[in-house]
């Protein structure tokens, strides 16, 4: 039976809709009535009479028709199964992570923007140590002053923010320190460096020519054999791929050299110098080559292979550019003059230049030492610098530094043979002798110096002139630096 107390609960289950007209006006003039406590029903005879007249057609309206009274909806937990309803409870307790919009573009050379910015996600949460830290600014600093990183770039403010962030990092951190990326930061930089990866084929490529030739690798060569097997076959690697053809010889000198047909896997020399562009990261590489280690590169080339290789230079810019060029990774280079004409002024400045821009620096002040004219001069041209290093002789390990001056050769007595091997057993570092000459200019062993460098720089009367390989040459003040130098710095920053 509905009454005016049960009435609202009832009707939650009546599909008002399917009721005659005269039903449904009944429920309006009802509701109507509720607002004021039922008050117009308790002092209206007539609206009384109504709204019971009403209750009691409705109850027997609702007699006659029971499906028009849709069925209550049962509990969730009634209907849904134990295994959906904890499925439920995860979702909500650990939302699922959100999947990446697109897969990543895959290419034949990550861009070097994306390399930096991949290098610092993977800092966060990690101890990084102030050397760590400072190389990292000054492989990013080497970058853009080479210009591979440029202001026109589509992650320039990226990379001008991770620049100020390790900048206020060093200056803040004392031998080590927590590295913590804020969250929006490291979502967006994870986007960016996971929006690029490279290209199946080419990453087998620089695997496979880091066995070529070489014998007792059958395990690896079979591991790389199977690799490109299953790429294949998931279509990781499809015969629209560009080096398709290439990687498919590779694969039959891989299994030559596996079944016993050949004692190495090897490919012609041709074959060989049309990758080598390919290859960039080799942990043995000749000195300033982008390209296979000197036990991997063929005696005898072609001259348009040899224009295809990439010679990886320093990236000297400004007045020093102008002086001596742009040198190769692992130059040598002499400079000469009377005493007190400015050799050690130029080279600290030199020094100071390197240390800001382009690595880490020793310099080796045998002559000085740690004296006051040293310390005069360090001041004087403002060269002290984290990543500059002296000393009063020359360490035995070189491995750490990327320029090494030695002030003086002749103090540090080092003959021709000397000099060969400190190149020869440090072959990624630069070397910048420096040489004392007698009233006429000359100094023992001048001529077979001279042939031994690729760099000469004469000083004389306060002035240093530059002349080798790598460029015209040109001259630069010995005792203007200092104005020089912050002209230079202002042109080169990013």
């Amino acid at each position: 039976m509905i009454t005016i107390e049960n009435y609202f609960d009832v009707s939650r289950n009546i599909d008002f809709d399917k009721l005659p007209a005269a039903l449904k006006n009944g429920d309006k003039l009802t509701r109507g009535a509720a607002p004021n406590n039922w008050s117009a029903y308790n002092s209206n005879e007539n609206i009384k009479r109504v709204i019971n007249a009403y209750m009691q057609k409705l109850d027997d309206y609702l007699e006659k028709n029971p499906h028009d009274e849709p069925a209550k909806a049962k509990p969730r937990a009634e209907t849904e199964k134990p295994e959906k309803q904890a499925a439920a409870k995860k979702e909500k307790a650990e939302p699922a992570k959100a999947r990446p919009e697109k897969e990543p573009e895959q290419v034949e050379k990550i861009m070097t923007e994306i390399v930096f910015i991949k290098r610092y996600v993977s800092m966060h949460g990690k101890t990084k140590t102030q050397d760590e830290i400072l190389r990292f600014l000054s492989s990013m600093q080497k970058a853009i002053l080479e210009k591979r990183i440029r202001k026109t770039s589509p992650y320039a403010a990226e990379i001008k923010h991770i620049q100020s962030q390790l900048i206020k990092c060093y200056e803040q951190m004392g031998a080590s320190i927590a590295v913590t990326i804020d969250k929006k930061t490291l979502e967006k930089y994870t986007a960016i460096a996971e929006s690029q990866k490279t290209m199946p084929s080419v990453t087998y490529i620089k695997q496979y020519i880091s066995l070529h030739g070489k014998k007792n690798v059958k395990d690896k060569a079979k591991s790389l054999m199977e690799r490109i097997s299953k790429a294949a076959e998931n279509q990781k690697i499809r015969k629209s791929d560009p080096y398709a053809a290439r990687l498919e010889k590779l694969y039959r000198a891989l299994n030559s050299y596996v079944t016993g047909e050949s004692d190495a896997p090897i490919i012609s020399e041709s074959e060989l110098n049309g990758l080598m562009g390919l290859v960039r990261n080799s942990q043995k590489k000749s000195p300033g080559l982008s390209g296979p280690a000197d036990d991997e590169t063929p005696e005898v080339i072609r001259s348009t292979d040899l224009s295809a290789m990439k010679f990886e230079t320093i990236g000297l810019q400004g007045k020093y550019r102008e002086l001596i060029g742009d040198p190769s990774v692992g130059f040598s280079a002499m400079v000469y003059g009377l005493p007190k004409s400015g050799k050690s002024t130029l080279c600290i400045d030199f020094a100071k230049y390197l240390a800001e821009h382009h690595g880490k620096v020793l310099y080796c002040a045998i002559e000085e030492k740690f004296g006051y004219t040293l310390k005069e001069k360090i001041e004087r041209l403002q060269a002290s610098h984290p990543n500059l290093y002296v000393s009063e002789t020359i360490p035995d390990d070189l491995s750490k530094y990327d320029f090494v001056f030695i002030d003086s050769v002749s103090r540090a007595g080092l003959d021709m043979d000397g000099l060969r091997k400190l190149r020869h057993d440090n072959p990624r570092t630069a070397f910048i002798f420096i040489y004392h000459t007698t009233k006429e200019g000359n100094f023992r062993g001048k001529n077979e110096n001279a042939h031994e460098v690729d760099v000469i720089i004469e000083v004389a009367d306060g002035k240093a002139t530059g002349n080798g390989r790598f460029g015209i040459g040109g001259g630069v003040g010995v005792f203007d630096l200092s104005a020089a130098f912050n002209t230079m710095q202002k042109s080169t920053n990013f």
